[in-house]
């Protein structure tokens, strides 16, 4: 079996149940802290892979988000999943896994907030957003002060994924999917697989009202980053979908 790519596990490893979490375009598996907390606290074992070109990883062949996708097809071969979630570029990356999902197994599938349609207009702006990160290198003091609702541990791991990253991750990866257009994965969601989007922005969800088997849910006063501001909406979607 292929090797298993660098991951962080929260949780035990004997528990029954398991949670597959997908971090975004410069960022790492630690951007997840508070909503690992929560689901090992409940008896999942929690594995976050760091992506290719991530946390101080080689890129991989190409920066094609179904090649983010593929390197993690190992976890797959090891273990099924109850619950996989994705953040922004991760969401991404899980819609590229959907197609591999057991058929007949529960899985709940939480999206958040990802940019599942972009023209090339907004594919440059999101290039300076990110550039500008990684030049204008905001502190811990920065984020805080832009983002009321993050702890300093947020802040601190926002900083640590950028700074960790190659430097040049989000031309590379925007440049890489253009056309961006990832909505039509949303139809190899296999039939036992529940998928609910979190989003800050409403508009982010114009492009899947012709899907009807599908949850969505705007998260009022969020940012882009809703697992540092409301990790228990998270949470609770995750786990709604899983009781349900």
């Amino acid at each position: 079996m292929a090797t298993v790519p660098s991951a962080s596990q929260w949780g035990s490893p004997s528990a029954s149940r398991r949670a597959l979490l997908i971090h975004g375009l410069n960022s790492s598996s630690h951007t997840f802290h508070r909503v690992v907390s929560a689901l090992a606290a409940k008896g999942y074992l929690v594995v976050a892979p760091n992506l290719l070109g991530h946390a101080l990883r080689k890129p991989g062949v190409d920066f094609q988000v179904q090649t983010l996708a593929d390197e993690l097809l190992p976890y797959f071969q090891a273990a099924e999943y109850d619950i996989i979630i994705g953040h922004s570029m991760g969401a991404l990356v899980v819609l590229s896994l959907l197609k591999y999902l057991p058929k007949t197994k529960p899985t709940s599938v939480v999206l958040i907030d990802p940019s599942l349609e972009l023209t090339a207009e907004q594919m440059m702006v999101a290039k300076v957003r990110f550039s500008n990160d990684v030049r204008t290198n905001p502190t811990a003091e920065d984020y805080m002060a832009l983002n009321p609702l993050w702890t300093r541990e947020d802040a601190i791991l926002r900083v640590l994924g950028t700074h960790i990253g190659r430097s040049t991750n989000s031309d590379d990866h925007i440049d890489g999917n253009a056309p961006w257009s990832f909505s039509h994965l949303i139809a190899d969601k296999p039939a036992a697989a529940a998928l609910t989007i979190l989003v800050a922005d409403p508009s982010k969800l114009e492009c899947v009202a012709k899907f009807k088997d599908i949850r969505t849910v705007i998260v009022s006063n969020a940012s882009h980053w809703i697992q540092y501001e409301f990790p228990e909406v998270i949470v609770e979607e995750a786990l709604r979908n899983i009781e349900e």
